[in-house]
């Protein structure tokens, strides 16, 4: 690169262009005239606003198109980055309104009113860069946006609030439509690019969520979905790519619908579904409009493995054809309107309709426009028009003026480019050349001159076999260019012919090494053009235009390397934002040196004598950053454009990596010397440009246009610019930017489609005058045909014709040598006759006269070559039969257990018997068998049924809801008044023994007698109403009535039909009635099978005993020989027909070519050949053992013997006869021959021999009949169970078949039927829910009366108390008239506060004169009235005020009286209310149940029709009626004999009953009389001993006295002579307690102040000690890095990098955790933030922001909420650890203790521990749901999943909150003492609270009080401090204030098994017996000091209870 180029250059820093003042010319140089189209293939890119207006988005503008006018007005966007969608909310309350999502930096939303056009709500921050898809809900008040690229993020908006309700991440791709059900609010889904995602906004306990699943589409390809509808039971209908539907169901596919035969529903894609009255409408992209009946899917049930429903359409509408992308109902509200604009893809917006109720309107086209991307346009050099090319290769002719569009003409090709001829050579100007992708070049003439334009083709050429690229013409106009894949360019010279039209004249083509892709002609040469290739190649080349038609002849082929000159562009971009980056970072540390240098000097200034190490100070602690590598493509990026410039070098702008610079490229030089940066345009491809003077214009990738001024001293200098947005930001590239004939106008086309004409302000250019009237075609001249696709190109035809001239050289020479040949034929056929004409013997053989084995091996190869065709063409066949064969098997034989087959018998005459066919149950039935026990499961899981048993007696409430619990409590004694108020525990010390017996022997009668009414009264609850059954009782005749004797007849209308006939339960039924009949008939099939096999042994068997009995046979006379009886042949297809199935032959029979070569033998010869034969050739002789074989010694005997003499045998008698001539053994005549040389031995030996072949051959014709006749036997037996099996199996198949329609009837109504099911269960659930309340309800207001009736005895009571104290004063009326002032609630102020106040102390003053009449002392006779307000002389004070707190607690009590008054008559208007929503709720399940009843019946009647086989006996039916005809049974009743016989033996149970309940009647009135007797003698003994009594009374008292009475007068007495006298002794005492308290309250404040100031010392010592450590530290650090700096060593800088960077990163660690611990010990008791992280507003909406940083990182958890936090530096206080475990511990055991051992639950408690104690150290501010998640993932890595599941969200925050307290607890100021005072506190109120249960447990209450507290003492201190001194000073001082705790009741021994079981329990490891015995004992020890027990009497003082004692009074508990 040049080293002088300018520092902007390099370092890319130009001025700032958004000053108005550096830029010369004004922003409206160019403005923008008209639209002529908008971007028709973007989906949804039409919104009707009105029933007249359409807007559409076209590039950077809004267009409102008016429909009668065919006007077009267009509105700029805001940011003027595009239009991301278009939408309007479909609801009628916002019908003026409509939407638009702009791309952009800043992406915003904007909700237009119209017609005013006035923005109502702007939504921010919804993406980063743009928007892909936006829809409303159906109520209008959501809306759902879609982000693009990069975040894909969707957004849930209540637009009305702008507020964003829920927000997620989508995909990774594009999403093109979001859709929200109609059905369901919480329910939308969206789709895209290859998927389609199910959303639901849930509720979980972090709030409301958006959660997504993903559909999965299977076995089904992927596909882009462009259109979906959700239905009512939340399925979804989505479209696919090849057109068919999909129909998901829980994120799978259900099924695919496609029309009869597979047919896709469309043959493109799918862009619209809605659905209406059960019909589903589809709009493809096909231009069809199909609509579909949707009932015939859901009814729809297709196989698993063929997931097809095939469906026709009811409707089909063909709107035409075009490309249907949208659709706008015109009246959306209209149900009579059909009628809707669509908008075409291909180029358009077209009126539809698609009535299917009456004949519908014809389509028509509304507006015309280009469809696609517009890829160059021509602006007329002569005219007001331009023409377009479009990508399909339709060019598009305009009247800008008039702004309209005259001529379209489609070509067959897509286009490339078009030049509009300029008048240098086109003399009418109307002249067009067009370039297409078929690599045709067509010129074209544009007859203007007409009403109606036309367009004419006058010349056609294929000059190139690939698409062409580009297409140019010189300066002069005389010569044009083509580009083409092929890499060539092609040449054509321009002139014109006869008709003054231009003439094109190819030349010939110039090949390169690279494709062509633009072109640049030189400014004075003509011939030289620059060709920028593809692949970065450059090419300079100087055309030869004059080409003799001689170096054409045989091809167009011109190149020559003379006149080529090239270079190739080499990437520098990354080499240049290096050196910027460099820079920069240079920059940067000169500006810190400088701000180093300035604080250096600030403090040198300050600090005069203070020495600063310079080098030290101004060091660079930055580390150096790593440089990006440097990057080169590895495809190199195209050229896009390219010019020559004035200092001999190139221009280029290049596509790819490398756009965003302008280039200067030289000849020879290895990479560029130039290279501009386009301000604000990095990474911006140029596409086009255009100069028009001193302006050069671009036309960018992001669809901007970039007006420069060129800087006529620097053309580089292009820091002057504008930048205009016209097209689409996405994907509205610019490819050409033309200028009009006159330098007006200006023309950009993009490709978003659109194309914009502008007007041009700056200096115009004019290039021809106007023509306006503009030429025809000439006559002569007409439209020529098309050039085929196929057709070969000019280069071709040249090849072609010299391949013909060499093809006919060809054929003249082949004929000379085929004449030679047949001459040489003639020759050879002579010398064969010849041959032939010799003897045999001298004749030549045929391989003798192979003169060459090649010829043989050329035949072979040539046979080997046809055999190989031939099963090449049988191959097809070959696997056609294999098929055919596969599938037969497959569908008749694979399913089955066995091939039926036939058992024949052997001899007898009987038919055979055969199997049955029977299929096996196979997978099916066990995946049937699965999905039952899934569906049990699940209705087990519902409840449905089990709900519905329940539901069936609904009357019956009581038993839903709990019962009432009794009062079972004992009442307490009478209140004793004789204690004047007083606290009986301080009383009863000083009472002598002989008043305790007294005082005690009255509380035991008094208790007695309370006890006593008690159990009376519990006697007579339990007492049996007479007027009432026994509940069993009526149980079981409700349960007799319902079920005995009444049988309901399924047929009856009253019939209630079980609610266990479910459909599950059918199915259950069916599968097992299919095992029932495998099983049955595979048993019989295996019986067969057996006797099969038996038959087979048979066989063989008889074979052996034939061949056995034939050797017999050969040795027996033919007379003696008897033969086997007869057997029938087995019939092996009939047996055994498995074995056809065997192939026997492969195909090819193995018959090569070499076997067939010399004809020797034939095929079929060969074949046999093949047959291997046997042969005996391998068996030895040796091997044989002859000898030991049966048969030869029988053949030697028989040879021996000499058999064959015998003409047969002998009968018996004969045989006995001819042996009794021989000669006797003995006789030696009888070994001796005779005359016919013959023994007698050789004659007996032979006769016996031949007797024992008999007596064989009869055994075995024996044996062999038996067998037979067994096995026929047998064979009859099963051909008889056959019958059998096959009635029931025809029986069981019809019962399958009635099974089945039942299954049928029942899973049609199963649906329904589940939802009356939870009909009724839900109007049940309310119904018991709100009885439940009202029972609460009552029980509370049965509470509240008791209450009332228990306030009124106390207030009885203390004014009995006050009547019994003071009786017999002599202040009795002072005291009385205190006691008795009423209270009155105070009145509402209505004026101000005086008149209150005045009205008020009125009402009291009236109220004390009342009381002051009424009361007038009783000893003082005068009329001198007593002040209340002062105690009178000779009152005793306790009196006085005793008097006033018995006048409080009367007026507490009255309050309290009133109040419960008033919340009575609340709890009844309450009952009141809600018994008339029972009422409701009765009716309404009622009536649920009753339409749930009436289905059921509905259902049964259709299962009624069903009909059943069954089989009976005569002896089953029973005759009711008079007659003799009971043939007809059609209306019988099948009635169970097991419940006649139970009807029969419960009425036998009844009468044994009935006698039972007789006898134990005389039995129980027997022991009535007895009772009845003893009753009158106990009244007469209770008489008796009254009198006795009485009669004691009168002589020891003289009177009859009550003794009660007696012993609390005298009680009374002495307690007020023991008071009387203890009266100046408490004085004493009290003044000595005062003086007391004064001195604490002083020692108190002197150590307040000694703490404070000990504390502040300690943080100014803890300040210092921090600053100490961190000059330290400092120091140290200057220390290495002096040491390091002064002693440099070389070391591999690479790895100490690495390493350094370790280290650094965790010294940052450490230094983090210091920071937080010594920022937590500066402040103590305000810790530290997690990670400086501010606590949010929960309730404050998600801001998103739209600034795009290059670094930014997700939101992650704080790094002190990490899971590797419990590895940092432990906690400094050991006791919060262990605290922490305790809790943690404790609450794992809580929450999932069941599920895992203990070790388990200690082992993930401490490492929990130390988790969450890391976490809550620093841990400031709420617990919010994002530290919520964070704190559970993080847990999920230390516990298992299976245990985490059991903690819930609340429980976990509880838990962390706890962790946390442990923490403020260590920080705030709480002391041990007042922990253990609360312990003992709450160790008070869990007494008390058991004491108010009634337990009966808690005796001893001072060891209950002790135990209690040892028990939270073990959780809460740790163990030090609980064995210390100090603690159990606190302990006793505690108890000791209690004056009722007594230590001699305290139990050690129970104390530690209590305390150990609670540890254990909670998982206390570090508790044991020893520290609990110490400290338990200690305390007893100390507390038996601290007091001096008198000796104890006969009770324990803490068996007292004392029922009068007031809350508020003394420190004691409430007992």
């Amino acid at each position: 690169m040049d080293s002088t180029q300018p520092e902007s250059e390099l370092l890319g820093e130009e001025e700032d262009v958004d000053n108005e003042e550096n830029i010369s010319f004004p922003r409206d140089i160019i403005t923008v005239e008209h639209s002529f189209g908008y971007d028709c293939k973007k989906l949804f890119n039409l919104v009707l606003v009105d029933s007249d207006t359409l807007v559409f988005g076209s590039g950077n503008f809004l267009n409102y198109f008016s429909i009668s006018r065919q006007e077009i007005s267009f509105q700029e966007t805001v940011y003027g980055c595009g239009v991301g969608f278009i939408t309007k909310n479909e609801h009628p309350d916002y019908t003026d309104l409509f939407t638009v999502g702009e791309n952009g930096p800043k992406p915003t939303i904007f909700i237009y009113e119209y017609p005013s056009l006035n923005v109502r709500v702007k939504l921010l921050n919804a993406a980063k860069t743009c928007f892909t898809a936006g829809s409303y809900n159906k109520t209008g008040e959501l809306f759902a946006s879609q982000a693009g690229y990069p975040d894909f993020v969707i957004t849930i908006w209540r637009w009305e609030q702008v507020e964003v309700v829920l927000r997620a991440k989508s995909f990774q791709s594009d999403i093109l439509f979001v859709h929200f059900s109609e059905y369901n609010p919480i329910l939308l889904c969206s789709s895209g690019l290859s998927h389609i995602k199910f959303w639901k906004m849930a509720h979980t306990f972090t709030g409301l969520k958006l959660k997504g699943d993903l559909g999965r589409f299977g076995k089904t390809d992927f596909s882009d979905i462009y259109a979906m509808y959700m239905l009512p039971d939340e399925n979804v209908i989505s479209g696919s790519d090849w057109g068919n539907m999909l129909l998901w169901q829980a994120g799978l596919i259900k099924f695919e619908i496609c029309r009869k035969g597979r047919k896709p529903c469309h043959t493109k894609p799918i862009t619209r579904i809605t659905m209406k009255n059960g019909e589903v409408t589809t709009v493809g992209m096909d231009g069809y409009v199909r609509v579909w009946y949707w009932e015939t899917v859901d009814l729809a049930d297709p196989p698993e493995d063929d997931l097809f429903v095939e469906i026709d359409p009811i409707y089909e509408f063909k709107i035409a054809d075009v490309e249907l992308r949208c659709m706008q109902k015109i009246h959306p509200f209209d149900e009579s309107d059909f009628t809707h604009y669509a908008q075409d893809g291909n180029g358009g917006i077209w009126f539809c309709d698609i009535n299917t109720y009456d004949v519908p309107q014809k389509p028509r086209k509304l507006y015309s426009c280009i469809g696609g991307r517009v890829l160059t346009a021509q602006m007329s050099p002569v005219s007001p028009h331009f023409l377009c090319m479009s990508e399909s290769g339709k060019l598009f002719v305009y009247q800008y003026e008039e702004q309209r569009l005259i001529l379209e003409k489609q070509f067959p090709a897509e286009g490339v480019d078009v030049l509009w001829l300029d008048t240098q050579i086109s003399v009418k100007g109307t002249e067009i050349v067009a370039a297409f992708k078929d690599g045709i070049l067509r010129q074209l003439y544009l007859d203007l001159s007409g009403e109606r334009p036309t367009m004419t083709r006058v010349r056609a050429f294929k000059a190139h076999t690939s698409p062409i690229t580009g297409l140019t013409v010189n300066r002069t106009s005389k010569l044009l260019l083509t580009g083409s894949a092929d890499k060539s360019i092609f040449i054509y010279k321009l002139g014109r012919d006869a008709n003054q039209l231009v003439d094109m004249h190819p030349v010939g083509f110039v090949q390169f090494a690279a494709i062509p892709n633009c072109f640049y002609w030189h400014e004075l040469a003509p011939t030289v053009v620059l060709v920028g290739c593809k692949s970065g190649e450059l090419y300079e080349y100087n055309i030869r235009t004059e080409v003799t038609q001689e170096e054409t002849h045989l091809s167009y082929n011109i190149t020559e390397e003379s006149r080529m000159r090239s270079t190739k562009f080499a990437s520098i971009k990354s080499r240049i934002r290096r050196e910027i980056n460099r820079e920069n970072i240079k920059k940067r540390k000169e500006r810190k040196r400088e701000r180093k240098m300035n604080e250096v000097e600030k403090l040198k200034k300050a600090n005069p004598g203070l020495q600063i190490d310079m080098e030290s100070a101004l060091a660079d602690s930055e580390p150096d950053e790593e440089e990006e590598p440097l990057h080169i493509p590895a495809v190199p990026n195209a050229i896009i454009w390219m010019r020559y410039t004035v200092r001999d070098t190139i221009w280029v702008s290049m596509a790819g990596y490398d756009a965003g610079y302008i280039y200067e490229l030289e000849f020879g030089a290895p990479e560029p010397s130039y290279a501009t940066i386009i301000a604000d345009g990095d990474d911006m491809e140029i596409h086009s440009y255009c100069i028009i003077d001193d302006f050069i214009i671009f036309g960018l990738v992001n669809g901007r246009i970039r007006i420069n001024r060129i800087n006529p001293e620097n053309f580089t200098d292009l820091s002057e610019y504008r930048v205009y947005p016209m097209h689409d930001g996405l994907k509205g590239t610019i490819p050409k930017i033309d200028i009009s004939f006159n330098g007006e106008h200006l023309l950009s086309v993009g490709y978003d489609g659109n194309v914009f004409l502008h007007k041009w302000s700056g200096q115009k250019i004019v290039r021809n005058k106007r023509r306006d009237n503009l030429p025809p075609l000439p006559s002569e001249v007409r439209q020529i045909e098309d050039i085929d696709v196929e057709a070969p190109s000019l280069e071709q035809e040249k090849i072609n014709a010299e391949l013909r001239r060499q093809q006919e050289a060809a054929e003249a020479h082949d004929r000379d040598v085929l004449t030679k040949i047949g001459l040489l034929q003639n020759v050879y056929f002579d010398i064969i006759r010849q041959n032939d004409e010799l003897p045999p013997g001298l004749r030549a053989k045929d391989t003798d006269l192979l003169l060459d084995e090649r010829i043989t091996r050329q035949i072979r190869d040539e046979l080997q070559a046809e055999l190989d065709d031939v099963r090449e063409d049988l191959a097809y066949d070959l696997e056609f039969a294999q098929v055919g064969h596969t599938k037969l098997y497959n569908h008749f034989l694979k399913d089955l257990v066995q091939i039926p087959f036939t058992v024949n018998p052997l001899r007898a005459k009987i038919p055979g018997v055969s199997t049955f066919r029977l299929q096996a149950l196979g997978e099916e039935h066990e995946q049937i068998k699965k999905d039952i026990e899934e569906r049990l499961k699940l209705e087990h899981d519902m409840g449905l049924y089990r709900e519905d048993r329940v539901a069936e007696q609904p009357e019956v409430l009581h038993d839903l809801v709990e019962d009432e619990r009794s009062d079972e409590s004992i009442g307490e004694p009478p209140p004793e008044f004789f204690f004047f108020g007083r606290d009986p525990k301080s009383i009863e010390p000083r009472f002598s023994k002989k008043m305790m017996r007294l005082l005690n022997r009255y509380r035991k009668r008094q208790l007695y007698e309370v006890r006593r009414i008690f159990d009376w009264d519990k006697l007579e609850r339990q007492k049996p109403d007479p007027n009432r059954n026994h509940p069993d009782d009526d149980a079981q005749i409700e349960d007799a009535k319902r079920n005995m004797g009444d049988f309901k007849l399924k047929i009856g209308a009253d019939y209630e039909p079980k609610s266990e006939e479910t459909l599950t339960q059918k199915y259950i039924e069916i599968v097992e009635c299919r095992e029932q009949y495998f099983e049955m008939v595979d048993a019989f099939n295996q019986l067969v099978v057996d006797l099969r096999e038996r038959k087979a042994e048979l066989e063989q068997f008889i074979s052996a005993k034939r061949s056995r009995l034939e050797t017999i046979h050969s040795y027996l006379p033919e007379p003696d020989r008897l033969p086997l009886e007869p057997i029938q042949q087995t019939d092996m297809d009939l047996e055994y027909p498995e074995l056809n199935l065997i192939e026997n032959h492969a195909p090819g029979c193995g018959v090569e070519i070499n076997d067939i070569l010399t004809l020797d033998h034939t095929v079929d010869q060969v074949i046999k050949q093949k047959i291997p034969l046997r042969s005996m050739t391998n068996i030895s002789l040796y091997s044989m053992h002859a000898l030991d074989v049966p048969e030869l010694h029988e053949y030697c005997a028989f040879t021996m013997l000499q058999i064959s003499r015998l003409e047969k045998s002998l009968p018996n008698a004969e045989l006995t006869e001819e042996l009794l001539k021989l000669p006797p053994i003995s006789d030696p005549a009888y070994f001796e021959s005779n005359a016919d040389n013959e023994a007698p031995y050789m004659m007996e030996t032979r006769h016996r021999w031949l007797r024992h072949l008999l007596v064989e051959q009869a055994a075995i014709r024996l044996e062999v009949d038996e067998e037979v006749q067994q096995f026929d036997k047998a064979l009859a037996k099963l051909q008889v169970r056959r019958f059998h099996v096959k009635l029931d199996a025809e029986f069981m198949t019809a019962y399958m078949n009635s099974l089945n329609q039942e299954l049928y009837i029942l899973r049609d109504s199963e649906e329904i039927e589940t939802q009356l099911l939870l009909n009724a269960k839900t109007a049940m659930s309310t119904r018991n829910e709100l009885q439940v309340v009202i029972n609460t309800t009552n029980r509370q207001l049965d509470e509240l009366r008791r209450n009332i009736d228990k306030l009124g005895e106390q207030i009885t009571a203390v004014q009995v108390l006050f009547s019994t104290t003071v009786k017999g004063h002599k202040f009795f009326d002072f005291l009385r008239r205190i006691f008795k002032k009423k209270w009155r609630p105070p009145k509402v102020a209505r004026g101000d506060d005086e008149s209150s106040s005045t009205s008020s102390s009125s009402s009291s003053s009236s109220e004390d004169a009342q009381a002051d009449n009424k009361s007038v002392d009783s000893l003082d006779m005068t009329t001198i009235r007593l002040d209340e307000a002062t105690c009178p002389l000779g009152l005793d004070r306790s009196i006085y005020e005793l008097a006033f707190a018995m006048r409080s607690e009367r007026h507490e009590l009255e309050r309290n009286v009133r109040d419960l008054q008033r919340d009575v008559e609340t709890k009844r208007r309450e009952i009141a209310e809600m018994q008339i929503r029972m009422k409701f709720h009765e009716e309404v399940y009622q009536r649920e149940k009753n339409a749930l009843l009436q289905f059921r019946r509905n259902r049964q009647q259709e299962v009624n029709k069903v009909h059943i086989s069954a089989i009976l006996r005569m002896d089953q039916l029973q005759h009711f009626y008079e007659g003799t005809d009971y043939r007809d049974l059609s209306k019988a009743i099948l009635f169970d004999a097991d419940m006649l016989v139970e009807l029969r033996r419960r009425a036998d149970q009844l009468s044994d009953e009935t006698l039972a309940t007789k006898r134990w009647h005389r039995i129980n009135f027997i022991h009535l009389r007895r009772m009845n007797t003893d009753i009158k003698f106990m009244r007469f003994e209770i008489t008796r001993l009254e009198e006795e009594i009485r009669q004691a009374m009168m002589k020891k008292f003289g009177i009859i006295v009550n003794l009660d009475e007696l012993e609390e007068e005298v009680l009374r007495r002495y307690i007020f002579d023991l008071e009387t006298n203890a009266e100046d002794e408490l004085m004493a005492l009290e003044k000595e307690l005062l003086e007391k308290q004064k001195e604490l309250s002083r020692c108190e404040e002197e150590l307040v102040l000694e703490t404070q100031n000990n504390t502040e010392k300690v943080n100014v010592m803890t300040v210092l000690r921090e600053e100490k450590n961190i000059l330290c530290t400092l120091l140290d650090i200057q220390n290495r890095n002096y040491e390091k700096w002064s002693n440099p060593k070389v070391l591999n800088l690479s790895y100490d990098i690495e390493k350094l960077r370790g280290i650094e990163k965790s010294l940052l660690e450490q230094i983090e955790c210091l920071e937080r611990e010594i920022c937590a010990l500066r402040l103590k008791s305000k810790p530290l933030q997690i990670n400086n992280e501010f606590e949010l507003d929960p309730n404050a909406p998600p801001v998103v922001t739209s600034e795009i940083m290059p670094n930014d990182d997700p939101i992650v958890c704080p790094a002190i909420l990490n899971v590797d936090a419990y590895m940092l530096p432990p906690m400094p206080d050991e006791f919060i650890m262990d605290r922490v475990q305790t809790i943690v511990q404790k609450s794992f055991n809580r929450f999932f203790g069941k599920n895992t051992t203990p070790e388990n639950v200690r082992k993930f408690a401490q490492r929990s521990s130390l988790y969450l104690c890391q976490a809550a150290y620093s841990f400031q501010g709420r617990y919010t749901d994002r530290i919520a998640e964070c704190i559970t993932e993080h847990l999920q890595t230390i516990v298992p999943k299976k245990y985490f599941i059991h903690i819930s969200g609340e429980e976990l925050r509880k838990l962390f909150n706890e962790v946390v307290a442990v923490f403020d607890y260590e920080r705030s100021d709480v002391n041990t003492e007042e922990l253990i005072s609360g312990i003992f506190d709450h160790a008070k109120d869990s007494l008390c609270a058991h004491i108010h249960l009634g337990d009966a447990e808690v005796v001893n209450r001072t060891h209950f009080i002790v135990a209690h507290m040892f028990k939270e003492l073990v959780e809460v201190l740790p163990l030090e401090e609980f064995q210390s001194d100090e603690t159990l000073r606190m302990i006793v001082d505690v108890l000791e204030r209690e004056p009722m705790v007594d230590p001699r009741a305290i139990s050690v021994e129970q104390l530690i098994k209590s305390t150990l079981q609670h540890a254990q329990e909670n998982l206390l490891d570090g508790i044991t017996a020893v520290p609990v015995r110490k400290l338990g004992s200690s305390i007893q020890r100390d507390l038996i000091k601290r007091r001096q027990y008198k000796q104890p009497s006969c009770e324990s003082p803490m068996s007292v209870r004392i029922a009068t004692k007031k809350p508020g009074h003394g420190t004691g508990l409430p007992f």
